[in-house]
């Protein structure tokens, strides 16, 4: 087993950290990881953490979206703190996300793992997109592993980056750390819509409340949160419509059997105009197929491609007439044929 790993990770509430933390606790002796908190979940989702003996957990701060300046001197905290506490011998680290990537180019003798799970700098203007893909591609080719929680992030972005011995891909399957089981039935009374984790895609969200306002034999069930104001719009829509529920934050994977229990349709249509999102792979996807429960995702997507290729459910667009078309024309029969073929799944390909 390996000596000591140092972890960077930018939400100590995030499943998916907490899930590569564990991981990273069987191949080292000891794990120090240094996370912040953030301002929209708040479910306490690293306490499962502490059941590993050799790892540490530090909060080194609360980032807040936006405030970038206040983030820089937060990290220069940091900074200081490993140099007091490592030195400058040589050290293990593993980061999560660019601008964590972007810090530890500062901790000297540091041979360093980078996972990209969203490549953020597809959201940016050309200027600017230009200049963080550089200094991307830059630090991708000099860490010692690169890993892609969806293949198409490497096949389409960084092939010229990362080489063959550098590449790994984690996908982001569900860790069940034995809290949770398949579901064997549906709910049939209703179509019953969940949409799960961080409220993104205004847009979109405004269209699926307007259809489901609209149809009485559509039920519509928002679990999670998000750190701007559509938290209110949502909130207003289930004062002013008796068929939308707002059931708050959950914690993964505890509350998540009772979640796709109560619902028979994950609605995992996420923005397809957006570079990064036609090539992501949700971990609603590996839900989905793991609990049984049918899956809708945005047309010329990845996870869609995966969707459709598994059985799991359908690909639609985005806008308004798609959403309202496939709703207002969706039946329990179809639901329940798309719920027995996941049923017929390996689950060993959804799970850790």
């Amino acid at each position: 087993m390996k000596d000591v790993l140092i972890v960077l990770a930018q939400s100590l509430e995030q499943p998916r950290i907490v899930k590569r933390i564990n991981q990273k606790a069987k191949e080292y002796g000891s794990v120090h990881v240094y996370g912040f908190t953030r301002n929209v979940h708040s479910v306490q989702n690293h306490k499962v953490l502490e059941e590993n003996a050799n790892v540490t957990v530090n909060v080194a701060g609360k980032l807040k979206n936006g405030e970038y300046i206040k983030r820089i001197f937060v990290f220069l905290g940091l900074l200081w703190t490993l140099y007091v506490k490592y030195g400058f011998r040589k050290k293990n680290v593993y980061v999560f996300g660019l601008d964590l990537r972007i810090f530890s180019f500062f901790l000297l003798n540091a041979k360093v793992d980078y996972e990209i799970s969203d490549i953020v700098w597809l959201y940016d203007g050309r200027t600017k997109r230009r200049i963080f893909s550089s200094i991307d591609h830059f630090l991708a080719k000099r860490s010692r592993k690169v890993v892609f929680t969806s293949k198409s992030f490497y096949s389409k972005y960084y092939t010229k980056s990362v080489n063959e011995n550098q590449l790994v891909v984690a996908e982001n399957k569900l860790e069940t750390y034995g809290k949770v089981r398949p579901i064997e039935s549906m709910p049939v009374d209703k179509i019953r819509i969940a949409y799960i984790g961080a409220f993104r895609y205004t847009e979109i969200i405004e269209r699926l409340i307007q259809v489901v306002s609209k149809n009485n034999d559509l039920v519509l069930n928002f679990y999670g949160g998000t750190h701007d104001g559509l938290i209110e719009k949502i909130e207003g829509a289930t004062k002013a419509n008796a068929n939308i529920y707002y059931h708050g934050p959950f914690k993964n994977p505890d509350d998540l059997e009772k979640i796709y229990g109560e619902n028979n349709l994950n609605f995992v249509v996420y923005n397809n105009t957006q570079e990064n999102e036609q090539v992501a792979m949700p971990n609603k996807f590996y839900e989905s197929g793991f609990f049984n429960v049918p899956i809708v995702c945005a047309t010329g997507t990845y996870v869609g491609e995966r969707v459709l290729e598994q059985g799991m459910g359908w690909t639609i667009d985005i806008d308004y007439d798609s959403i309202s078309e496939f709703l207002n024309s969706m039946t329990i029969r179809e639901l329940e044929t798309y719920h027995q073929k996941i049923k017929e799944l390996d689950k060993g390909q959804f799970i850790m």
